[in-house]
């Protein structure tokens, strides 16, 4: 999102970057943000040096945005060629820690437990830019998002003082921990800006050893098509079979190495913005098996609608808790998955359904996969048919 226009004629923008600086921070206190940074709009060089590496090493996955030029991604001007400053901003999204599963629920990413964080934190960003104009009496041309546009946010909001980049690849912020969304202004207006964030995990590696999937390849480099966050989340297709057991219960993103993180366990403080609480929006755990009921995207807007958990969709959604069930073992969820097998219209809904039946290997499972052999006219979900009475004990028929 952008917002580039003010009341009346347009006049410069205030000189005095300290009391810019005054003004900014007072405001984004009071609107609830924790953290507040500044660094200057020149090209993320060592950012896009590290983008440009970890794209030739193939890691991006078939991300297209993440595909980009790297000039592209490290240059804020490219975004606004008047900036003069970014400004980073960090608000703790912590929600609290998850119950034990004892319903076998597809778990849900902290982040994502509340509302969508773009638009919960959009409106508080035009109104802090509307208080820099009134407060320093000018016009201030800005471009404000959050995870929304060509940007190497993580990499600006380090350089201004945010935190440093973990083992994981995630921001740390020394006082909070990385449990928090980074939101930008890019404005027109000379800020005093921060000193670099500095910081370091020392010769802690739990991260790394907890990672299901091994993941994280070096010291803050994640191969995203290893990553369960990018197979649950921004990966369209098929979770690879050889991963689907190592995504254990998680059917929206992943929290591991955040979980395992030691600033995180002394550090993590719950959210100030209700919008992220478990009350606000589809929190720690999906019902499984009412989710594999939904069969048209209106039914999972009106479910999911104003969540994190639109974005990979009704079929990604379903995808992935077809995958949790069979991970869990869950007899209780075979009729619905059944019902996926037989009814949704999705060739990768039916194929995963397909790979937790075979999993569960209880006999309706085993008699539903059977069954689905003579009607089944998609290619990939016959192999994936196939597969599963193979590893559940049975030999396929025809």
């Amino acid at each position: 999102m952008s917002e580039k226009t003010g009341r009346g004629a347009r006049r410069e923008p205030a000189d005095d970057p300290r009391e810019a600086r005054r003004v900014l921070e007072e405001g984004a206190r009071a609107r609830g943000f924790d953290l507040v940074g500044v660094t200057g709009a020149e090209p993320l060089r060592r950012g896009g040096e590290r983008l440009r590496e970890w794209q030739e090493a193939g890691m991006a996955a078939d991300m297209g945005y993440m595909h980009r030029p790297a000039e592209l991604l490290s240059d804020p001007k490219r975004l606004q060629s008047s900036a003069r400053s970014v400004v980073s901003l960090g608000v703790s999204y912590y929600p609290g820690e998850h119950s034990a599963n004892e319903g076998g629920g597809g778990r849900v990413a902290r982040y994502a437990w509340g509302r969508d964080y773009h638009e919960v934190i959009k409106g508080r960003l035009f109104e802090l830019r509307a208080e820099l104009e009134e407060a320093l009496g000018a016009r201030v041309k800005a471009r404000a998002f959050t995870d929304a546009v060509p940007l190497l946010e993580r990499s600006a909001a380090q350089r201004a003082g945010l935190g440093f980049f973990g083992r994981n690849s995630c921001l740390i912020n020394g006082n909070v921990g990385s449990y928090f969304f980074i939101a930008d202004l890019l404005v027109d207006l000379e800020i005093e800006p921060d000193a670099e964030g500095t910081g370091t995990c020392g010769r802690c590696t739990r991260c790394m050893v907890a990672c299901p999937t091994g993941a994280i390849k070096a010291p803050g480099v994640v191969d995203a098509r290893l990553c369960i966050s990018y197979l649950t989340i921004e990966n369209g297709g098929e979770i690879p079979r050889d991963l689907r057991r190592k995504v254990g219960d998680w059917a929206f993103g992943c929290d591991v190495c955040q979980e395992v993180c030691p600033y995180n366990k002394r550090k993590a403080t719950v959210s100030r913005w209700p919008e992220f609480s478990a009350a606000a929006g589809a929190g720690p755990y999906l019902e499984i098996t009412e989710v594999l009921k939904i069969r048209t995207d209106e039914e999972f807007e009106a479910r999911f609608g104003g969540t994190p958990l639109t974005r990979p969709g009704r079929v990604g959604i379903l995808r992935n808790c077809c995958v949790a069930a069979g991970n869990l073992r869950r007899r209780e969820a075979v009729p619905a998955l059944v019902g996926c097998l037989r009814k949704d219209a999705s060739p990768l809904v039916r194929g995963h359904a397909a790979w937790a039946l075979g999993e569960i290997g209880a006999g309706e499972a085993r008699l539903a996969l059977k069954r689905a052999l003579t009607t089944e006219q998609d290619t990939r979900c016959l192999e994936e048919i196939r597969l599963a009475l193979e590893e559940s004990g049975d030999a396929p028929v025809g």
